[in-house]
């Protein structure tokens, strides 16, 4: 389905306490001489409320301990109150009983709350994580992660397992434990979408503002995902508010946008989003006219976010949503007038419409979604080559799960099941020189090639069906196991995959995990499911590792992985394409997150070795982006109109094919280049320092913030890749951006 959209690249724990009274004793009389103690100052204190399964609680009762007055939780579990710093919350509910929280800064961790049947509550604490590794940021995180100009791609740089590769060419962006980037699949409202960037990876297509939280998960994730044989970025749309309606406009030197949300009537609320790009008419004005290049569009884009949620009753929620973007770009590489043959031309644009129904009512939940999306991809180089390829696509999906206190002797069980279909077919007009792929030299460039072409549309009916149950074996010992199956109609194939994990609780705190499962990613990319015979690609994964939890607001991770890959899609020496390859990635994570009160704190690193066999008998090689190393260190403080933040990062260079010589080809008219052994070079090591500035004030009754975003203040100017002159004599370096700073405005009515 996405090929289209990636041949364009081608081209160009918490405290837990048991229940029982708590006996306030009284206090001693204050001492007559003694003056009076400060009052504690008073803020706004938001949080949210969750049940053991991470979904939030609706209608629970907070209230400040010893107060009368009380809020309730929204639809989203959410809550905002007035309290002084130091005081306790009291949050109740009729179905999970009470508990407890400190007021420790303006946002509150998550209130975990078990059921009243379990004898205990978990208070001020976090939702489970999906899998061993995962990492969860709500939007205010995202927000606050310096360098990252408030970007969802640049927050996915600094996860321990991405890797960070500067500019992200090529598919989804996200490259993940040092495999291809067509491995892993990003998700949004649980649906996937093509493409996560814009051209040249400046920005998102969906805007931190219009994301609820992001949830990274590198690996091992559970049977309701497939389609992946690495990891998945989910992303969750933001729904709108409650109460009040509110709009506000941002500014920066890249784009501009709208936000508006709020209530439509009593059961109503919708959320809409509109961003367009600024940097089109920016970056014409500071090229100097002595550079020969002619920019037409460098890039103009739009995008749209609308979601619209219903309550129909107290145990079903409707929700309709739409996500799009349109990007188009044109340069040409010379100012003659007969420019023709030096044009490059791209729009890419999809939109995906969701319709939900959600269902909650006691020990039962239940999704039932339609999605569809429709996307076009169409670009030309010069005189002859082009590409046009136009793609509608249908989802439907059905989730079911039940919750049980005890079933056959085990205890909180949970059973799930569900099925999906993708239905779409592809209308395609290519003409192109033969595809790259992974490890192979990039081949001299000749406008005149068209070695790759076709005519025609394409169907890829596909489907899947999952079952999973997890159970409590023991107070300490929690298994999850399931198997997916998959029917990838094209190549005709049923892929099964058992999947599964064993959580132990060694302390209070500390809990120990291992999962390890089998995965599938179809023949979608490129020109790859134009070839009936060529099968999916297929991994095999083991984790393991710790979570740490030793006080409130304080998480730490650590892990340890090994991938093995089979039936990797490579060329045959006839030019067509088959599963030949095999390949492994083993490494170890670390990550460590304080969100407390005015501080943020992050700290991740990771250790990857990602290395695979092309052909039987082939050489081992590094994958192409292999990076052994990456750190990110940040750190934000938050109070009152000042936010201030930095960030310093450090990765290894990206494996790359030194070219030792060529040949002159005369009947084409081109020199031909004799490359090295495939990724036997790597850049050199890059690191930086981002800082960011936020100020906020009030301009009336209209909410502002100013901020600042700079990455590599220091000017550290890393070597990207390398490219070579016309017969390859010389050698040039593509450098890193040296300074990138991101200044905007925002208001808020």
């Amino acid at each position: 389905m996405h090929w289209a959209g990636r041949a364009l690249v081608a081209l160009a724990s918490a405290w837990t306490f048991s229940g029982g009274a708590v006996i306030a004793q009284p206090a001693a009389p204050p001492d007559p001489a003694s003056p009076p103690a400060p009052a504690p100052r008073t803020i706004t204190v938001t949080g949210r409320v969750i049940d053991r399964l991470g979904s939030p609680i609706r209608g629970a009762s907070v209230a400040v301990e010893n107060v009368a007055d009380r809020v309730t939780t929204d639809r989203d579990g959410r809550f905002k109150i007035e309290a002084p710093l130091g005081a306790t919350l009291v949050v109740t509910s009729d179905r999970q009983g009470a508990g407890l929280a400190n007021v420790t800064g303006p946002e509150l961790p998550d209130v975990v709350l078990f059921d009243l049947a379990n004898e205990k509550i978990e208070v001020g604490g976090e939702a489970p994580t999906a899998a061993l590794g995962t990492t969860h940021l709500e939007r205010e995180e995202l927000q606050r992660l310096p360098g990252t100009g408030g970007d969802v791609v640049r927050t996915l740089n600094a996860m321990p397992g991405v890797v960070n590769v500067q500019i992200p060419l090529g598919y989804s962006g996200v490259v993940i434990r040092g495999s291809s980037p067509q491995d892993s699949k990003v998700l949004i409202d649980d649906f996937e979408i093509p493409l996560l960037f814009h051209p040249l990876g400046i920005r998102a297509v969906v805007p931190a503002e219009s994301v609820q939280s992001l949830t990274f998960i590198p690996g091992g994730f559970d049977v309701s995902y497939g389609r992946s044989s690495s990891g998945i970025v989910l992303l969750t749309t933001r729904p709108g508010a409650d109460e009040t309606r509110s709009a506000q406009a941002e500014l920066s030197l890249i784009d501009g946008g709208l936000l508006a949300q709020g209530p439509l009537g009593k059961h109503t609320r919708y959320m809409f989003a509109l961003r367009r790009s600024v940097i089109d008419f920016v970056l014409p004005l500071v090229i100097p006219d002595s550079v020969d290049l002619s920019l037409t569009t460098v890039p103009q884009y739009w995008d749209e976010q609308l979601r619209i949620d219903h309550e129909l009753s107290s145990a079903w929620n409707l929700s309709l949503s739409s996500v799009g973007t349109d990007d188009i770009f044109e340069l040409f590489t010379t100012k003659d007038e007969d420019a023709g043959s030096k044009r490059l031309f791209s729009r890419t644009r999809f939109i995906r419409l969701t319709a939900a129904a959600k269902y909650h009512e006691g020990d039962w939940q239940a999704t039932l979604a339609l999605s569809g999306m429709l996307s076009e991809l169409r670009a030309e180089v010069g005189l002859y080559q082009k590409l046009d390829v136009r793609t509608p696509l249908v989802t439907p999906r059905v989730l079911l799960t039940r919750s049980m206190k005890e079933a056959a002797g085990l205890k909180d069980v949970v059973w799930s099941s569900g099925t999906e279909a993708q239905i779409g077919y592809s209308s395609v007009d290519l003409a192109l020189p033969l595809e790259r792929r992974e490890g192979e030299p990039f081949p001299p460039y000749d406008p005149r090639d068209t070695a790759s072409h076709f005519t025609g549309s394409v169907w890829f009916p596909d489907f899947a069906a999952w079952t999973s149950i997890a159970a409590t074996f023991d107070p300490r010992i929690r298994i999850t196991t399931g198997v997916r199956a998959d029917v990838f109609g094209r190549p005709r194939e049923v892929a099964i995959q058992p999947r599964g994990e064993i959580k132990v609780k060694l302390t209070d705190t500390l809990s120990s995990r291992f999962a390890a499962g089998m995965y599938r990613r179809p023949p979608e990319f490129q020109s790859e499911f134009l070839e009936k015979d060529v099968k999916s690609e297929r991994s095999q994964q083991a984790t393991m590792g710790l979570e740490y939890t030793p006080i409130l607001g304080v998480r730490l991770q650590g892990s340890l992985y090994y991938t093995d890959r089979s039936a990797l899609i490579t060329h045959n020496v006839d030019g067509t394409l088959g599963n030949n390859g095999r390949g492994t990635s083993k490494g170890a994570e670390l990550l460590a997150m304080i969100h407390g009160g005015t501080w943020f704190g992050w700290f991740g690193y990771s250790y990857s070795n990602s290395v695979r066999v092309d052909q039987p008998g082939g050489a081992v090689r590094l994958f192409d982006y292999d990076q052994p190393h990456s750190l990110n260190v940040a750190a934000s403080w938050k109070r009152d109109h000042w936010q201030l933040g930095a960030r310093f990062q450090l990765y290894s260079g990206l494996p790359y094919t030194p070219v030792v010589g060529a040949e002159f080809d005369s009947d084409r008219n081109l020199h031909i280049p004799i490359s090295g052994e495939v990724n036997s070079a790597r850049a050199p090591i890059h690191h930086e320092l981002d800082l960011r500035v936020d100020y906020a004030w009030k301009w009336g009754s209209t909410a502002m913030l100013a901020y600042l975003d700079v990455q590599n203040v220091y000017l550290d100017r890393s070597v990207v890749t390398y490219f070579y002159s016309y017969d390859y004599s010389q050698r040039s370096a593509f450098e890193s951006l040296p300074l990138i700073p991101s200044v905007g405005l925002r208001a808020v009515l």
